[in-house]
């Protein structure tokens, strides 16, 4: 008999209950003699991982290693090699590797179905289906695509991703369902996916406003989705566009004029309307802390007064702070109705949407307002 190996890879970002299942599933059916859970440092088809290496590699170890079956705990191994590199590794890279550690091994690789459907993509296509055996088990939804040499591992795999979880516990969301127990702990102890941002802003905002945020981000994520956007950059420019309301609407002149902040007609809205200036005020704060790129602040600059060019991101934070689950204003449910089928109109719906209430108050409409009402269709 040969001696099995089993390569169990991915970013783990973080490692959920589905991947323990997955390799608990392997494991039963392959019964290999050694298994390998090799940690990406940066999988060449995804973006940067929202964890640090180091901390991936504790929580492989938290969520895969110790929470493994007893019979097979003492033959699985952490291999940090890809995290060591500090690059981008290829996995023809990582087996031709462990090939040459271990020349007479029978070699197995387990992966999940999104990364099965993906095989496709990868680099050293022949290289790879030669090298070794491959191996995915079928999801909920999730098994369309993959390549007819893949092998099926018994069972079906819970539906869950880890994009879903970073998503639920940057909102602040219950992710127990999804993680192990000392995997949310560690999470939770270390402040990971947003949660140390998720802390500030709860400290520093009012509970409603805190509220209205977690509304916002979660909006702007599910347009994203539905738009064709980054939903990572929609959430977090949505957690980000009312961090400026910390600032008491007494002090934000002082604040914009000591921060040489670039405000449009900064001396008007300083005496008509000073509240304008949280957003700009907002886009410096996540400056400073060096939280989210360029379209990122951009987009939360312009969420209130907006901008001639608005992008798509801009437009998707300016519609859902303007109609968020959280508003219940006349109108507000048939804007969050028009955002899922023409994002345009809901934007030119929430712009008339907010002339129209200034207009009904009495108050200054800024400039740059009406020169995106008329500009609108840009």
């Amino acid at each position: 008999m040969p001696f099995k190996i089993l390569v169990f890879g991915g970013s783990f970002d973080p490692p959920h209950k589905g991947h323990l299942a997955l390799l608990s599933a392997a494991l039963d059916h392959l019964k290999p003699d050694l298994a390998f859970i090799v940690p990406a440092y940066q999988a060449p088809l995804k973006g940067a991982p929202a964890a640090p290496a180091a901390e991936r590699l504790k929580l492989a170890r938290l969520g895969l290693l110790e929470l493994s079956p007893l019979k097979w705990r003492r033959k699985i191994r952490i291999d940090s090699g890809e995290i060591s590199s500090r690059r981008q590794v290829y996995t023809f890279e990582t087996l031709r590797r462990l090939r040459k550690k271990y020349p007479r091994a029978e070699f197995h690789f387990a992966v999940g179905t999104d990364a099965a459907a993906s095989f496709g993509l990868w680099k050293n296509q022949r290289e790879l289906r030669a090298s070794c055996r491959w191996w995915s088990a079928g999801r909920p939804g999730s098994s369309a695509g993959i390549p007819p040499f893949f092998k099926k591992i018994p069972g079906w795999m819970p539906d869950i991703s880890s994009t879903r979880a970073r998503e639920a516990l940057a909102l602040g969301l219950d992710a127990r369902a999804w993680l192990a127990k000392n995997v949310a702990r560690h999470i939770e102890s270390r402040r990971l996916y947003g949660l140390a941002l998720l802390g500030e802003l709860k400290k520093s905002l009012s509970p409603e406003r805190f509220a209205h945020t977690l509304a916002v981000a979660g909006w702007a994520q599910s347009l994203a989705a539905r738009w064709g956007a980054n939903p990572d950059d929609a959430r977090l420019a949505g957690l980000l566009h009312d961090w400026g309301r910390a600032v008491p609407v007494p002090r934000m002149p002082d604040y914009a004029r000591a921060r040489r902040l670039k405000v449009p007609r900064l001396n008007d809205i300083a005496r008509r309307q000073p509240l304008l200036l949280h957003a700009y005020i907002s886009e410096d704060m996540a400056r400073r802390r060096g939280l989210g790129g360029p379209a990122v602040r951009q987009a939360v600059r312009r969420h209130t007064l907006g901008g001639r060019g608005m992008t798509r991101l801009d437009r998707i934070l300016y519609v859902a702070d303007a109609c968020s689950p959280d508003r219940s204003y006349a109108g507000a449910a048939g804007l969050r109705r028009l955002a899922l089928k023409d994002l345009n109109s809901a934007f030119s719906g929430c712009l008339r949407m907010k002339i129209e209430h200034a207009l009904s108050r009495g108050s200054w409409i800024h400039p740059l307002t009406v020169s995106l009402w008329n500009s609108r269709a840009d």
